[in-house]
């Protein structure tokens, strides 16, 4: 997989040529880049020509594009199509999955949301580390106990200090929801590509939702977006209600080469993503909770 994540901000046409991306703008200079190198390419701009050629290109490297909409806001992304062989039986598994089997995976999934949330305060030098850590070992199956709400009242508090999420005008809202669609996007498309179907998930049920089996996996990799946010608004923003300007997406463009550690093995975000929904195929064939790997935050200044 490669490393580079390219942002196309003017009007453009990209093709393939020679096995490499061709971005020719309509004033400027054409640069081309090898496939090879790409892993994320993101359209901000809605005057861009994309050729067919280098969209199936881009899927059989398994390279995730995605569109914005009028705000630079990611809202689409390129899903391959019967790219797995076995497409078929994962979704025909996925569909039969038991209620015990959601329960458990739910369960694992929130416990380790509320580890990377902890990790997130002790790298911030916050407190209610230990505290985070105790829910964490609480949550039961289904999360009955709603363990996941109370940790996130606890934790962005210490995070943020006064802090409304729905507050659209404050600064971090704008940056969280931007990190978030990123891997949302990139957690879709793997999913897809693997035969999963993302309208049907563990937890979330929306009949709104095409995404809901995503909005299950991001759990665990939200504190990543939240880490960087937290970061950057202490060093660099002043007040809540600044605007959310295209310079300060430049630090949130690096979520994907962010270091994690997934089954033990130190990698990046984007390649734990198709670890983390490998693992969830091979929970679906063999019925197995334990085979369910998750991204661990760990300190990227290390």
């Amino acid at each position: 997989m490669g490393w580079r994540t390219l942002i196309i901000t003017k009007p453009a046409k990209i093709s393939i040529a020679n096995d490499q991306l061709k971005y020719a703008p309509k004033d400027g200079e054409v640069i081309t880049v090898p496939i090879d190198d790409i892993s994320v390419i993101i359209v901000e701009v809605h005057q861009v020509t994309i050729t067919s050629a280098l969209m199936s290109r881009l899927t059989e490297s398994n390279i995730v594009l995605f569109t914005c909409d009028k705000t630079h806001t990611p809202n689409g992304v390129f899903i391959p199509f019967h790219q797995h062989s076995r497409y078929t039986q994962v979704a025909h598994n996925q569909i039969a999955w038991s209620e015990p089997l959601k329960k458990r995976l739910w369960q694992k999934i929130v416990s380790q949301k509320i580890r990377n949330q902890a990790k997130t305060l002790e790298y911030m030098g916050k407190t209610k580390v230990k505290q985070l850590e105790s829910y964490a070992k609480s949550v039961k199956s289904a999360d009955s106990t709603n363990v996941e709400s109370a940790a996130a009242r606890l934790y962005f508090v210490e995070l943020f200090g006064k802090f409304n999420r729905k507050n659209e005008n404050d600064w971090r809202n704008s940056a969280l929801n931007y990190g978030y669609a990123l891997i949302r996007g990139a957690i879709s498309r793997s999913l897809a590509s693997h035969g999963f179907l993302p309208a049907f998930g563990l937890f979330h049920h929306s009949t709104l939702n095409a995404f809901n089996l995503s909005d299950d996996i991001i759990e665990p990799y939200r504190a990543f977006v939240d880490v960087v946010v937290a970061e950057q608004y202490e060093n660099f923003i002043e007040l809540p209600d600044t605007r959310f300007l295209p310079e300060h997406k430049v630090e949130l463009y690096q979520l994907f080469t962010m270091n994690t550690v997934i089954d033990g093995v130190a990698t990046t975000l984007l390649n734990s993503v198709e670890v983390c929904v490998t693992s969830l195929m091979n929970v679906t064939l063999e019925k197995d909770v334990q085979l369910l790997k998750l991204p661990v935050l760990v300190n990227n200044d290390g």
